[in-house]
């Protein structure tokens, strides 16, 4: 994705983790270290135009290679329908097939929700509503045909929102671009273009190229090799994708309240490991780079408009994990 911005701010970040746990400590409204293997910090740009925008399509990013060498090509803000009101079931179908486990995400517009498979084909994730938390009971995804389901426990979904997908399917390798010409998703005649991010633990601040400041956190990281945040052990392999949910509010330019919710995905490569032995105490620092990091979602004006979040940033963040394991001597 590099050669999408030949002047894309290089950013190059490392990160300690001591321990060999992703999890970190703190309640939803504080600050946690439980974020901190998946550095997204980072200027991000629309590709070829706004990064946000007043439309949704299924334009394909730059391709990913998995470890077993298929092609895959990554579909973001695909249109899924909306969830409408009292529901406690939901299903549709993606518009490609031959899905790659653990790629596919739905995002409910207007909340801080997200559900995502498993890699297994269970779904899972929740609906959030202000202070109230909807989980996903039940669901399933089936990889061939891209048809999925989700389930809540009655009385169901409250407000009817709309469902944006994003997913990896194999095909062709396609480039970027887009199925229509796109407006500022801004109210006021604002243009956003560019957002810097800046993470620390969970916690994210989100400036755009007007100065306007977002901030918010991220919540439960994942890969699709089967980590997540509250992991013990183990790290991320090559081709893994990682993926972040994110909420954040603040005032644009225009004076509008606002509030982004969605996702920031990037790939994991150049995996190393190197250990050391000092007494009955060996340390394993295993370094990465997380590579074709975007940020998806949607952005939510408080009596204004909705647009589409799509924002590719052009560096990779180096990131290395250190784990300590002793061994007692009888």
């Amino acid at each position: 994705m590099k050669h999408l911005f030949q002047n894309a701010l290089v950013i190059a970040m490392g990160v300690a983790l001591v321990g060999c746990e992703w999890g970190g400590s703190g309640d939803e409204g504080s600050w946690n270290d439980s974020s901190s293997i998946a550095n997204f910090s980072g200027s991000y740009r629309g590709s070829g135009g706004y990064l946000v925008s007043d439309y949704s399509t299924t334009a394909s990013s730059t391709p990913i290679t998995s470890s077993g060498g298929v092609t895959y090509n990554t579909y973001t803000g695909e249109d899924g329908g909306n969830t409408g009101a009292n529901r406690v079931s939901l299903s549709g179908k993606t518009s490609h097939g031959s899905v790659k486990p653990g790629s596919f995400t739905i995002i409910f517009g207007g909340v801080s929700g997200s559900a995502f498979d498993d890699g297994s084909g269970a779904m899972k994730g929740s609906y959030v509503l202000g202070p109230t938390n909807f989980p996903v009971t039940g669901g399933h995804f089936e990889y061939d045909t891209g048809v999925w389901t989700l389930q809540f426990a009655a009385p169901g979904l409250p407000v009817s929102q709309s469902i944006s997908i994003n997913y990896s399917a194999a095909g062709a390798a396609t480039s970027s671009g887009s199925s229509s010409s796109s407006g500022s998703g801004a109210s006021g005649g604002v243009s956003i273009y560019a957002f810097n991010v800046q993470q620390s633990g969970n916690k994210i601040s989100i400036v755009d190229n007007n100065g306007s400041v977002y901030s918010g956190s991220m919540g439960d990281v994942r890969t699709t090799g089967g980590l997540s945040s509250s992991s013990t052990g183990g790290t991320p392999a090559n081709g893994d994708q990682v993926i972040a949910p994110y909420s954040a509010s603040g005032k644009s330019k225009s004076g509008m309240y606002v509030n982004l919710v969605g996702n920031f995905q990037g790939t994991v490569a150049s995996v190393s490991s190197v250990s050391s032995v000092s007494g009955d105490s060996t340390t394993i620092k295993t370094s990465f780079a997380l590579s074709d990091r975007v940020i998806l979602g949607t952005w939510v004006e408080d009596g204004g408009k909705t647009g589409d979040i799509k924002g590719i940033a052009g560096s990779s963040s180096t990131i290395t994990v250190s784990s300590s394991t002793s061994t007692n001597s009888p």
